[in-house]
């Protein structure tokens, strides 16, 4: 698995504390991978996760993963620029190769009381897009079997993910 964004390694670790046939690699800048190696460095998973720095909008992606994931990250760029950490990923998973999308949903604010603990979130409100635009692109780079769940947890995410096709 390749965690495109992945600061601290959370994300990753999870997924080998559950999975134990499981190895990962979190991609990000190189002071975020210095404090993520740091953050799991006492966790017994940790020697199957490597932290790999880079640029992800610059930078070839590296390759040899069948599970390309984006947690958290894709809210943070322009329509543009997620579009293009998506096919950047996309030259980088081989075929039959799954990409996973897990984002935040638009959240509805007019015309309801919104509660203090949701001020964090709003600040980004216009940035969490349909999980439409997700689908639209994983078209456009050869993904099929594109599958979108909606969860709520205090506010909409949605779990994407995709095949390569070819």
């Amino acid at each position: 698995m390749l965690d495109i964004g992945g600061n601290s390694g959370e994300f990753a670790l999870q997924i080998c504390k559950k999975h134990p046939g499981i190895s990962a690699a979190v991609f990000d800048l190189p002071l975020v991978c210095d404090i993520g190696a740091e953050h799991l460095r006492a966790e017994p998973e940790s020697s199957r996760i490597v932290f790999i720095k880079g640029d992800a909008l610059k930078e070839r992606l590296p390759s040899g993963f069948d599970l390309i994931s984006f947690k958290s990250m894709l809210h943070d760029w322009p329509d543009k620029e997620a579009g293009q950490l998506i096919a950047n990923a996309a030259r980088s998973l081989p075929a039959g190769g799954t990409l996973l999308i897990f984002e935040r949903g638009p959240i509805e604010v007019a015309g309801e009381a919104v509660p203090y603990s949701m001020i964090p979130f709003l600040l980004f409100f216009r940035s969490y897009r349909s999980p439409l635009f997700y689908a639209g692109v994983l078209k456009d780079n050869n993904f099929g079997g594109i599958d979108m769940e909606k969860i709520n947890l205090e506010t909409p995410f949605y779990l994407i993910t995709a095949r390569k096709m070819f």
